[in-house]
């Protein structure tokens, strides 16, 4: 419909990016990175575009984690992390972009470069309200990597601070639930 009124290149994008959305609740993982892709040809052509972009590499290159395609995951986070100096964005998808980097770089062994990217995950979590679950996650991650590492020390701390999230996350969530059963 877009193509038969010459629309521009936005509505366009906007559809391929919905779909995409559609099929990644859909769990139809293939067919959501092929929509998010095209979505990033038409955002290509479009000025001041970078916080949608960046959200749609962030997207993708998830996606790409999961299917375990390491190498066009990482050129698509690396995207995603481009965008980001261009235009103020969420700081859980900046969060999000950099565990699933680390989750690459685990992947690969590199080992170093992974405890890096949790460590910024862990200071864009920082910023996130009520991310006590994730940031618990990212330290459990976390202390696999220094394991990895033979930094056993570092590994317990990590595993500690885990469990002590993963703790004051599930008293938030009881206490907020039943708080808003009062009301």
């Amino acid at each position: 419909m877009f193509k038969e009124t010459q629309q521009t290149q936005r509505e366009l994008a906007a559809c391929h990016y919905n779909l995409g959305r559609l099929y990644v609740v859909m769990n139809v993982r293939d067919k959501a990175i092929t929509e998010y892709q095209r979505c990033l040809e038409y955002f290509g052509q479009i000025p001041d575009s970078s916080k949608p972009k960046g959200r749609a590499h962030l997207i993708v290159g998830s996606l790409l984690v999961e299917d375990r395609d390491y190498p066009r995951a990482e050129s698509h986070l690396l995207d995603a992390l481009g965008q980001y100096l261009d235009a103020p964005h969420e700081p859980k998808d900046q969060a999000e972009c950099y565990i699933n980097l680390a989750r690459v770089y685990n992947a690969t062994k590199r080992r170093a470069q992974a405890v890096t990217a949790y460590n910024r995950a862990l200071d864009f979590y920082q910023e996130t309200p009520n991310s006590q679950r994730d940031q618990s996650d990212c330290y459990t991650e976390l202390g696999i990597v220094y394991q990895y590492l033979g930094k056993l020390e570092e590994s317990a701390a990590a595993y500690g601070e885990a469990a002590r999230l993963r703790q004051q996350a599930s008293h938030h969530h009881r206490h907020h639930k039943h708080k808003g059963s009062d009301s």
